[in-house]
Order: C-alpha cells, then structure tokens, then sequence
C-alpha cells in the first residue's frame, strides 16, 4: 500500500475511488455527509435530503488536494483538504493554514495506522502551516488520534451537530515559520515595499543635494530626504512592532489551546473580583488561605454566600491537619491555628445564615499547591518555598497563577481529577454536630496555649473511612 500527495486530483480513478468511498462511509458521519452541500458547510443540523448519494459533497472534495492510500490499485481511503481557509472560528491571523475537510479509510483497512500515516505526511510536508480541523465531539476515536499528533481543541460549539454533539475544531501549530511566512500572515509585505520606496527617494535626494551646491533645488532636496527618513524610520518602527506581534500571537494561542484564559501575577486580587459573581459553588484546597486568613478574602466569600443564597451554594474546603508532621515540614511550628478557627467560623455561620451546603476535609498529605474552583473556574498555579534568610522559617510564594474557565479543555479535567483525588482520600471531616457541642465558636481560642488549639480542631475532625494511619 502507497499514500501518494494530489495537488489537484485529475485521474478518473482516483475521483471515482474517492466518491465510493463517500458512499460506503457517509453515514458514519454526524449529520451524513449526503445532507451536506459542501465540506466547509457552517450550518451541520442536517437537511432533510431523501438521497443517500453524496453528489455535492463530492463535487466541493474533487476540487482540493488530498492524501490518498492506494493498494494494487484501488482507493482505501483519502485525507482531503485546502489552503488558507477563512471563517468566524479560523481568523484570518491563522495564515499560511491548511483545513483538513475530510478523512476516510475502508472499513477494512481500519486499524492499520492509515489514518495516523494522512496526518503524519500533512505535517511534514506542510511544516510551516497551521492546521485545523473539525469533528464532533462523540466521535472519539478521531478526537485520539488527532491528541496523539498534538492537535489541541481550537474551539466548540456546544449542541451544533444535535442535541448533546457539538462541533470540535482541532488547531496544529507550525512547526517551524520563516520570516516570509509571518510577514504574510500580519500583512507586512506592503510595509517593505512602501519602505523601499521611501529609501530608494531618500538615496536619490541625498544623491541630488550632494550633487548641488546651492540654490532651490539643493534646499529641497535636503528638506525632503529629511522627511523620508523620518517617514521610513515610522514605517520600521511600525513593522518591527507588528513583526514581534506574532510571537504574542503564538504565545497567546498556545495558552488558549490549553484552556487558559490568562495568567495572573495577583491570585488575592483575582479572587477577591470573581468570587462575590459565582453562582453555584467554590472550591478551595491549599496552605495560605488558611494560614493567612485575609480579611479581604473572608468579606468575597460573605458576599458569594450572601448573593447566590437562594441558590444554595455549594462550599469545599481542603486543607492539611496543623497538627501533622506533614505541616511542620512546610511551616515549622509557627502558630497558625487562630486563622483555621477564623476561616471555619466563618463558613459555619454562612452555613446557617444564607443555607450553603458546607463540607470541610483535611488531609495529613502534602497540597503541592492552592487552587480555587469558581463556578466553572479554576485558579490555580505552582506553589513555590522559600526560606526566609532572616528568621530561617519556609514560607510559600505563588509567583503566577493560571486562570483556566474551558470545562471541555483536557487542562481543565486534570486540575478537577488533582483536587478530588486529594478530596476523596482525606483523613479527617469535619463534624458539625461536633461543632454544636463544643462551643468552638463561642471560645476565646486566643486565650489557649497551642495545644489547647490543636486538640479543640481535632475534637470537631473525624476520621475518615480513607484514614489508614496517623502521623500526629
């Protein structure tokens, strides 16, 4: 078996090969590809075409390139697509782009990497190119594939193929890009050429003035040559800007791709503004809420409760036991516990006041790091120790924070799975009728020693049926 590459598919074989192929696999698409008018059809509800021959849909792939598998002479699939294809999902920013329209291999040739092979020969022959695709979003065996090739989720649209299928556009990076390559895709060709003019008058009026000694034609000379090069050093100053652009551009997208909506240097100032808007629930896990228990924060979490009550909220707290050997490793024995009866305090009384369903857990393991889930939100990032050279104490840093909000992105689901794996083997809950009892809120906790402190926490923590040991 061959993979061969047509520029434009002349051979009557070839086309007819193709076109049984469409009919043979046209329903294994979502909606089948005889509803369709073209391979690059924005509207994919489907139509109510009674044929079951995909004639318009052949008529729009016999005009493009295509990979194409041959074996003893007979058509076992085919990889269409074209060039530099434009729409409201793929700008036109996304320049030199190949737009893979279709890709089918014969049900018995299936398994055989054939598929893997279309993609592989697309990115090498096609290296300085984006590359862009779209499937639906239940067909998961392509959607792996195409993972596997490191094509990332561009965008989707939620329920646009039917109810629950959306539409997955797919996004390859170039692998590498010249210098022409970015010129034409940020327009710049026209910038170099108005520049050469400008250089090529201001070398003639240079020439003239030099040329001249005095009079009229000598003063004009200078005072236009002046004016071009400061006109010229515009226009490259202009370019150099646009020129540099580009590489945000790549950096921006690489972000997106993943699902992150921003970085942020200020994670505090970041949760103190989205935190009063959530709707439905916050998630909270890490050291430094607890340990700083900023008032600025607690009023954000008051607020939440307070706007979304009638909703019924949902509140998570994860956190490490201040009595393990775990938070002494980090923190040492500074004295923190004042902050955990401030922060458990608080979310009781919102518990009672607004009706927000509370759960808190900690957990004698280590949390590499605080992350906050908002609604459909997370905020999290790497979270750094440093010892402090003048008292010797560890003391933690989050240097930056990623803003993630793409639930469908793969990012997205590894943070949820990072926090519930840590949320379902925690040792100890917290016991609200416990709680009641102890008057832990009525307390001057202040007054007690630090392990009159430690052993009031654990008398309102319960063991959890994950708790295998203690290292208290």
């Amino acid at each position: 078996m061959t993979i061969r590459y047509y520029k434009h598919i002349k051979s009557k074989t070839i086309l007819d090969g193709i076109f049984q192929l469409l009919i043979e696999c046209a329903g294994e698409f979502v909606p089948p590809l005889w509803q369709r008018s073209s391979s690059t059809q924005q509207d994919l509800h489907g139509s109510g075409s009674s044929s079951k021959i995909p004639s318009e849909y052949f008529e729009s792939i016999r005009k493009q390139s295509a990979f194409v598998a041959i074996d003893s002479g007979r058509v076992v699939g085919f990889m269409s697509f074209r060039k530099n294809y434009i729409c409201k999902e793929i700008p036109r920013s996304f320049q030199p782009n190949i737009y893979i329209t279709t890709v089918i291999v014969d049900p018995v040739y299936r398994n055989r990497g054939i598929t893997g092979e279309f993609y592989e020969k697309l990115i090498d022959r096609f290296a300085g190119y984006h590359i862009f695709t779209r499937t639906w979003s239940t067909n998961n065996s392509h959607s792996r594939i195409l993972s596997s090739r490191r094509f990332f989720e561009h965008k989707r649209i939620p329920d646009d193929r039917g109810p629950g299928i959306d539409t997955v556009y797919y996004h390859h990076e170039p692998l590498t890009r010249t210098v022409f390559q970015i010129i034409k895709q940020y327009r710049l060709a026209g910038n170099f050429v108005f520049l050469s003019m400008l250089t090529a008058l201001t070398i003639i009026f240079l020439v003239t003035w030099f040329a001249t000694d005095s009079g009229v034609l000598h003063e004009l000379s200078i005072a236009f040559s002046t004016s071009l090069i400061a006109s010229a050093l515009c226009l490259l100053s202009d370019s150099i800007l646009k020129y540099r652009e580009s590489k945000n551009d790549e950096y921006i997208n690489t972000l997106k791709s993943f699902g992150i909506d921003n970085l942020q240097f200020h994670k505090d100032e970041l949760l103190e503004s989205v935190i009063p808007s959530c709707s439905k629930e916050i998630w909270i896990s890490g050291y430094r809420l607890i340990i700083t228990a900023k008032s600025s924060f607690r009023k954000a979490m008051k607020e939440f409760c307070r706007n979304a009550s009638r909703k019924h909220p949902t509140v998570k707290l994860l956190t490490v036991t201040p009595w393990s050997n775990t938070f002494a490793l980090v923190y040492g024995s500074e004295d923190v516990t004042d902050n955990y009866f401030k922060v458990i305090n608080d979310l009781c009384m919102y518990r009672q006041e607004f009706g927000i369903n509370l759960e808190i857990r900690m957990t004698n393991k280590p949390i590499f790091n605080d992350t906050y889930k908002v609604d459909d939100r997370f905020i999290t990032g790497p979270y750094l120790h440093c010892t402090n050279d003048y008292n010797q104490k560890i003391t933690a840093r989050d240097f930056f924070s990623l803003d993630i909000n793409d639930p469908k992105k793969e990012l997205f689901n590894i943070i949820f799975k990072d926090y519930m794996a840590v949320w379902d083997s925690a040792d100890f809950i917290f016991d609200f009728n416990e709680f009641q009892k102890s008057g832990f809120s009525q307390k001057q906790v202040s007054t007690l020693t630090k392990e009159q402190k430690l052993d009031l926490l654990k008398s309102v923590f319960k063991p959890t049926k994950n708790r295998h040991g203690d290292n208290s």
